[in-house]
């Protein structure tokens, strides 16, 4: 085999193919498979001067007698060529970055620049832009070979090269979120990125040949996180794939400085140094969630006497999962695997799953962590509100209708004033509206709720996974 570099332009490469001297073999080439978008982003790139990948091409010459026939076969290249044609012969328009923003989905960087071919076919483009067009250079390999099994073989092994997984094409994307989650999930082989000790620590992120998984961790928390900051402790959001890409697209003009950013910086170090003595097997996904999630709701209320128990009450919940594990397929499992288990198998990267774990993980490390109010006048701290919202089931309890987070309150049905607890049984959810004001709407309010409340138990969550479903993975 031979392989020799040249340039073709793209008016020579659109020739060729027109002319049916440029051509696919069927018996191994796959068919057209990109999208319009994909085609849309191709010429885009060309128009702005950005190098396209080398295209591979089979030179054939055949002789019968007198006459010669000559002509290229495609190795590898084969949408690339195809989106060039079909732009050229007027097939598509191509994406105006403000107007097809949702669609095209470029960074605000691409969005300032002049875009003089946005919403154009090639027909519709100036003279200027179609010279630049057809004269740009692609950088093309011509194999010569008189095996064709030869060009068959390089063509496998072209295609044989790992393509880039979700995570992997996310962190090519622009801005400071990408960054910011390089530096938190690590990336191997890159020194400036040798991740946060949370990842390489506590859940032993040293593989050289992780590609990836971490770093998706880093960013689906951060994501969570965010999320609850902006819109309150009851917002719990799909973290998905086509979520997160998502959220990487809102988040390009991220700031890797701000508090909410330094914040998030402090609960993994806070994590680490509470949970670095390495007398537990690795943090699960599953788990790194609630735990940042949790000591986000600790940090700004409550003394911090509760760091002393956190590892053992931590270490606790592992244990009493772990025998809860056992009786999955018992009449009667254990809430531990009603509650937390299935919503780490089934639907686990689903907001509603998520929601309903986090509220049993807070609910069993509240009970096992002596937490100390830091201001007594206080009424009831980050974690207290949110347990009273799920367990009151986002409803007021005064006209019954339901409540978001930002216009929740919680109400102490024993006054304070009359020594009544600051504690999840002498605390209702209302609408800030609705709160009782008064000593007659106060005892009338609490009349209504111990008789309500009389005997009741805490409702449970139901189960999510009829007996024959199987579970996925649960790492994460």
């Amino acid at each position: 085999m031979n392989a020799e570099p040249t340039n073709l332009t793209v008016e020579e490469v659109i020739k060729l193919k027109s002319q049916q001297m440029l051509v696919v073999n069927s018996e191994y080439q796959r068919g057209v498979v990109w999208t319009p978008t994909q085609k849309r982003k191709l010429v885009d790139s060309v128009l702005r001067g950005y190098p396209l990948p080398l295209i591979y091409l089979h030179h054939i010459r055949q002789q019968a007698g007198k006459l010669v026939s000559e002509r290229y076969e495609v190795i590898d290249g084969q949408q690339r060529i195809n989106a060039l044609s079909d732009f050229f012969e007027g097939g598509y328009k191509l994406f105006d970055p403000i107007k097809d923003e949702q669609e095209a989905r470029f960074p605000d960087f691409i969005k300032k620049q002049p875009c003089p071919w946005g919403s154009k076919s090639y027909p519709d483009l100036s003279t200027e832009l179609k010279t630049k067009f057809l004269e740009t250079t692609l950088r093309v390999v011509q194999i010569q070979t008189h095996d064709a099994n030869e060009a068959r073989d390089l063509f496998v092994r072209l295609q044989a090269g790992m393509p880039l997984n979700s995570q992997e094409k996310r962190d090519a994307w622009p801005g400071q979120f990408t960054d910011f989650i390089l530096r938190l999930g690590g990336k191997p082989g890159i020194s400036r990125y040798p991740g946060h000790d949370f990842f390489t620590v506590l859940m032993r992120a040293r593989k050289v040949k992780d590609r990836g998984k971490f770093r998706q961790l880093a960013a689906q928390i951060a994501m969570l996180f965010y999320n609850r900051r902006l819109h309150g402790n009851s917002t719990f959001v799909d973290i998905n794939a086509a979520a997160l890409d998502d959220f990487y697209y809102e988040n390009l003009g991220f700031d890797a400085e701000s508090p909410d950013a330094k914040r998030l910086i402090e609960i993994l170090d806070k994590l680490t140094e509470l949970l670095h003595d390495q007398k537990r097997s690795k943090i699960l996904g599953h788990e790194a969630i609630h735990l940042v999630l949790l000591v986000d709701s600790l940090l700004d209320d409550y003394t911090r006497s509760w760091e002393n128990q956190f590892a053992t009450a931590f270490d606790k919940f592992r244990y009493d999962f772990a025998q809860a594990k056992q009786t999955r397929y018992e009449p009667s499992p254990s809430d531990y695997w009603l509650r937390y288990g299935i919503l780490t198998r089934v639907n686990s990267d689903r907001g509603e799953a998520i929601q309903r774990r986090h509220e049993f993980f807070s609910e069993k490390m509240r009970a096992a962590l002596q937490l100390k109010m830091k201001d007594p006048q206080r009424v009831f701290g980050a974690l207290e509100r949110e347990l009273i919202y799920y367990r009151d089931q986002k409803r007021c309890g005064v006209c019954e209708s339901e409540v978001t987070w930002t216009e929740g309150e919680i109400h102490h049905v024993k006054q304070h004033s009359e020594g009544g607890a600051t504690a999840l049984g002498n605390g209702a959810l209302v609408h800030r509206h609705c709160h009782p004001k008064g000593e007659r709407a106060t005892a009338n309010f609490a009349a209504k709720w111990n008789a309500m409340n009389e005997g009741k138990a805490a409702p449970t969550s139901p189960q999510l996974l009829e007996e024959d479903e199987e579970p996925d993975d649960d790492d994460l």
